[in-house]
């Protein structure tokens, strides 16, 4: 079979992020938001969308559910009044230690069966796949081919 290699790493690179999804949450959008909060403090939503590439309505619905499960304050930035400032609750902060916890004990299992080498290399090589990846998305040639094909 023509490209079966390139069809086996589809499905394992495919069983590797569904794997991440599920461990450390299907709400992985508030426990990011909940991390970089907790790394960096008081932010602005803008900020926290160009941090991690999400679309502006995408955040705002996530941040109404945590601000309503108490877990982010949504202030008026004192410098600019246009700007909001979020920040952790209480409960946001533990629940924050909680999932940074959480997610670091699955990372360690998740990478337990590669000596130091293997990670360095894998690290290496997913780097190349990524660069490579956004290469692609931004080919109009790729996203023409995509339009035309069969599969609309």
């Amino acid at each position: 079979m023509q490209h079966q290699q390139e069809h086996t790493l589809a499905i394992r690179l495919k069983a590797c992020g569904r794997f991440l999804y599920y461990q450390v949450g299907g709400k992985a959008g508030q426990q990011r938001i909940l991390m970089r909060l907790n790394t960096y403090g008081k932010t602005t939503q803008k900020e926290l969308m160009d941090v991690l590439e999400i679309s502006s309505g995408a955040l705002s619905e996530i941040l109404q559910k945590m601000e309503d499960s108490g877990l982010i304050l949504r202030t008026k930035s004192a410098e600019d009044k246009r700007q909001v400032d979020l920040s952790l609750t209480e409960h946001g902060s533990a629940t924050a230690i909680s999932v940074e916890s959480h997610y670091h004990r699955t990372l360690d299992r998740m990478f337990e069966c590669l000596s130091a080498t293997q990670k360095n290399q894998l690290e290496e090589t997913l780097g190349i796949l990524t660069q490579h990846l956004d290469e692609i998305k931004s080919d109009p040639a790729f996203a023409q081919a995509l339009e035309n094909s069969c599969l609309k």
